[in-house]
């Protein structure tokens, strides 16, 4: 026995052996690039062997990600950069307020969203939302496709994302490209409806709800069939779907396919981000009327859905913007990310976020709050919100560092919010909204008076 793995063994490969093997190799990888870019092209459509190779030539970056997460003991909610030393939870500096926040965040202590409602006059916690994740996961029957399924996602990723607080204290949100929901003042399921629920969450006069949702295949031609599009959609307090059409479609009937094409995310063209309802007539608008916010086009649109008709739309000087908003009868205000794609394809901020305001009525641009942006250098990479408050001050959320104020035109701050948790870390907020003191004092009473104060903390 010894001898026989001691004996020294020679091998002879001829030199076909090796071309052919080569050869096979060769084959081998073109194969597997041509199942890739099968699963790319078609996907759920692709066989089962495009699919594994999919997965195969992504283990590279899945293993990069995973290992960085463990390295840095990052998470899918940390801020972008730990930024504001010092800084943490709610300051006020001057003035007094006569409203809340419907305070949407990832409190990275208790390791889950949670929506908070902050009284802004004293900094206190009147009430707080923590549904059970896990049961609400368990209610959607999507299939894999677009962005995160909440239940392949552990429940302590998911974020209430730009909540809606009802009269009756109820809320309705979705997780970002998740089913939408709704839940009753002491957190309890009320509904859900299945689908690729994202971004903004508006009322009509009607007390309807509009959203966008993300599908896939596009309609569109020669759009990449592993993209996907984007419908307007429109849902009854019960939580039924009473309209949508798909915004390619829009653009198409109103013969302007150059936005789609155009744009410089040819997988995603349009990344509809909000749906400003108008709810009052005035020269330039109906009642009914829809201002919709098309990031990857940089595109800001006035749309009738009675009529199918584009109104008016303007691309910039507003650079991947996300949330329009009506300040008067005959003006908008945009908050403008000022984002541009650089060397390789990179994102970036042009140093600072701004709030761009339009008049119709003169057609011209300006910007008030451009110092203020400045003075205290926000800088949201992406999302982000602003709003023109009745006092003539601005509420802004950069949120992906975390960070909520109230500043005049010079820069002044009149409160900040920074959501640190427990490890000294910063944390996403998801989308917040101002909203008046009387409805919250009277959700307050009906959470004190039918909820369990201790059920919130068992939630998952």
């Amino acid at each position: 026995m010894e001898k026989f793995f001691l004996k020294r063994r020679t091998v002879s490969v001829e030199n076909w052996q090796i071309g052919l093997l080569l050869i096979i190799a060769v084959l081998t990888l073109i194969g597997f690039g041509a199942m890739v870019e099968w699963a790319g092209r078609k996907n759920d459509s692709a066989p089962g062997i495009a699919k594994l190779s999919m997965r195969i030539a992504r283990l590279p970056i899945t293993t990069r990600h995973t290992v960085k997460y463990i390295l840095t003991n990052q998470k899918p909610t940390l801020a972008l950069e730990q930024r504001f030393d010092g800084e943490e939870g709610f300051a006020r500096f001057e003035g007094s307020s006569d409203s809340s926040l419907l305070l949407a965040r990832y409190d990275g202590s208790a390791n889950r969203g949670v929506v908070e409602v902050l009284d802004l006059e004293s900094g206190a916690i009147l009430h707080r939302y923590a549904p059970d994740i896990h049961e609400l996961n368990l209610r959607s029957n999507l299939k894999k496709g677009i962005g995160v399924i909440p239940r392949e996602v552990n429940p302590k990723n998911y974020m209430m994302h730009h909540p809606y607080l009802e009269e009756s204290g109820s809320l309705v949100f979705h997780g970002m490209y998740s089913p939408l929901a709704k839940i009753d003042v002491c957190s309890n399921i009320v509904w859900t409806i299945d689908g690729f629920f994202h971004h903004s969450i508006e009322r009509d006069a009607d007390g309807n709800y509009w959203t966008a949702v993300a599908f896939a295949p596009p309609e569109t031609p020669y759009v990449p069939k592993n993209g996907i599009d984007d419908s307007i959609t429109q849902i009854s307090p019960d939580g039924e779907i009473l309209f949508s059409k798909s915004l390619s479609k829009i653009l198409i009937e109103n013969g302007l396919e150059d936005i789609i094409y155009r744009s410089s995310t040819p997988g995603d063209p349009l990344h509809l981000n909000d749906i400003q309802y108008v709810l009052t007539d005035g020269p330039y608008w109906h009642r009914g009327d829809l201002f919709l916010s098309l990031r990857n086009s940089s595109t800001i649109m006035l749309y009738r859905p009675s009529t199918n008709e584009v109104l008016w739309w303007r691309q910039g000087p507003w650079m991947l913007q996300h949330d329009v908003d009506i300040i008067s009868e005959h003006e908008i205000a945009v908050f403008n990310n000022n984002i541009a794609k650089t060397d390789g394809g990179r994102v970036r901020v042009l140093g600072v976020n701004d709030t761009i305001i339009y008049d119709f009525s003169s057609e011209e641009y300006r910007s008030p709050f451009s110092e203020a942006y400045e003075v205290n250098d926000i800088r949201t990479l992406s999302e982000g919100r602003s709003e023109i408050l009745s006092d003539g001050e601005i509420f802004v959320e950069e949120q992906n560092y975390g960070r909520l104020l109230k500043m005049n035109t010079s820069g002044d701050v009149t409160w900040q919010y920074v959501n640190r948790a427990d490890d000294g870390r910063n944390y996403f907020v998801s989308w917040v909204r101002y909203v008046d003191n009387a409805q919250v004092q009277h959700v307050a009473e009906i959470a004190a008076s039918e909820c369990d104060p201790s059920a919130a903390s068992t939630r998952g």
